[in-house]
């Protein structure tokens, strides 16, 4: 037997679903570029289930048939292939450049949508508040892409919801509000979940590797269908789970023949920082954004904060993919689109808000964003819902402790509160990155 030492890799499909051959119509690892991730180990387990239907035929006596595996054949054989989920566990570690190849950066766009600021480095800038900034250059910055900056020593974050406030050519507005006028901000790339016409879209569909000590795996066709962001001792750790619409075994390199030798594979860490829940703020707009109409104007929602006394946070976001089935290949599906998703974030306080006291029964709307440290260039990450409402009663204490705690439970409502063009407007989920 040999040791269980692994890896998992991942590759950009390019927008070819499946990564089919256009030859023989088999998925195919033939022109993919593998990335190995730094994720944790336990998750990374051979996966899935053969699909296959049962045959209850007539017999003569008490026995069975093999079932029929639901395949395509290659010559006079047939394609051993699977289904199932995929699993990675992995941080946020961030890293200087544009998140397009990287594997943190094709985790988060296969199942959402990515939108950069063509600033490329920190900006010096004038502010006349938290809200309001004079940058190098307005046309720099995209609508509904976060930014950070550092003020008294913390990891700030917040939203353009402008970029060229008032008309005049030369600020943007945010939302919500830095604790104080920055005097430099820091651009990041931003994976937001679309709405309106875009609803339903990702970046792109990826390819697994999952390499061994005398195995290989490779997961075809996946997006993903939920992530779920936690603290590990301070650490924001990312779970992540695919849905992959065809996983075929290669434990001897025999049917692809890549001349790539069996064996896991280093992992590739970026240059960044590790995302901790240290030197940041959970933040909560202190007014309501716009919600019910999509506001008007150059000017944007620019909202007030409230920081809070969190300890601890969950954040869910599930996405339901639906196949978009056909014949014409082993996939069974010429895509899989999301068509629905939800998140959840659950902040834990230690000091009970009073803003929020009466937030439930008055269906109150408010920004929430939660802040990680460190940030600055290649560093920090953030989550951010525009527009959120609670779903369970902000009054109902946890007293089950030490400490009475307040449990806030938020969902994602419709906001409109962003102006101007830009891809990430008024998207309903982001999610920030430091470059």
């Amino acid at each position: 037997m040999s040791v269980t030492h692994r890896s998992i890799s991942i590759a950009d499909e390019g927008g070819t679903f499946g990564s089919l051959n256009a030859s023989t119509g088999l998925p195919s690892p033939s022109g993919l570029t593998f990335s190995s991730l730094p994720a944790e180990r336990d998750p990374v387990i051979i996966f899935g289930e053969p699909p296959v239907s049962e045959r209850p035929d007539l017999r003569d006596g008490p026995y069975g048939y093999q079932p029929e595996l639901d395949t395509v054949w290659s010559g006079s054989n047939r394609v051993q292939r699977r289904t199932g989920e995929v699993s990675v566990r992995i941080d946020f570690t961030t890293g200087t450049g544009a998140y397009t190849t990287t594997g943190l950066g094709l985790l988060l766009r296969a199942g959402l949508k990515r939108v950069a600021h063509t600033a490329t480095s920190s900006d010096n800038v004038s502010s006349a508040s938290g809200n309001q900034i004079t940058p190098t250059n307005e046309a720099n910055w995209a609508v509904g892409g976060l930014i950070s900056s550092i003020i008294n020593g913390r990891a700030e974050y917040s939203a353009l919801t402008s970029n060229d406030r008032l008309g005049a050519g030369t600020d943007i507005g945010v939302s919500p509000s830095f604790s104080a006028a920055p005097s430099t901000i820091y651009p990041m790339d931003t994976f937001y979940l679309p709405t309106g016409t875009n609803s339903g879209t990702v970046d792109t569909s990826v390819c697994f590797r999952v390499d061994g000590v005398n195995f290989r795996t490779y997961a075809f066709g996946c997006k993903l269908s939920s992530l779920a962001i936690s603290l590990e001792g301070g650490r924001v750790m990312g779970d992540f789970t695919f849905q992959a619409a065809c996983i075929i075994d290669d434990h001897d390199d025999s049917f692809y023949s890549t001349g790539v030798a069996l064996g896991p594979v280093e992992p590739v860490f970026l240059a960044g920082a590790p995302a901790h829940f240290r030197g940041s703020y959970v933040v909560l707009s202190s007014t309501a954004p716009t919600t019910s109409t999509d506001k008007a104007g150059t000017t944007g929602d620019e909202l007030a904060r409230t920081a809070l006394d969190c300890e601890s946070f969950e954040i869910t976001l599930t996405n339901e993919l639906t196949p978009k089935g056909h014949s014409n290949s082993i996939l069974a599906m010429s895509d899989m689109e999301v068509s629905n998703a939800t998140v959840e974030a659950t902040l834990t306080l230690s000091a009970p808000a009073s803003l929020v006291a009466n937030d439930f029964r008055d269906r109150v709307s408010r920004q929430v964003l939660v802040g990680t440290g460190p940030t600055g260039t290649g560093k920090g990450a953030a989550f951010y819902i525009p527009s959120a409402f609670l779903t369970v009663d902000p009054l109902t204490y946890d007293v089950s402790g030490e400490i009475v705690k307040q449990v806030l439970t938020y969902s994602q409502g419709r906001f409109g509160g962003d102006v101007g063009t830009g891809d990430a407007k008024n998207s309903l989920f982001r999610i920030g990155l430091g470059v």
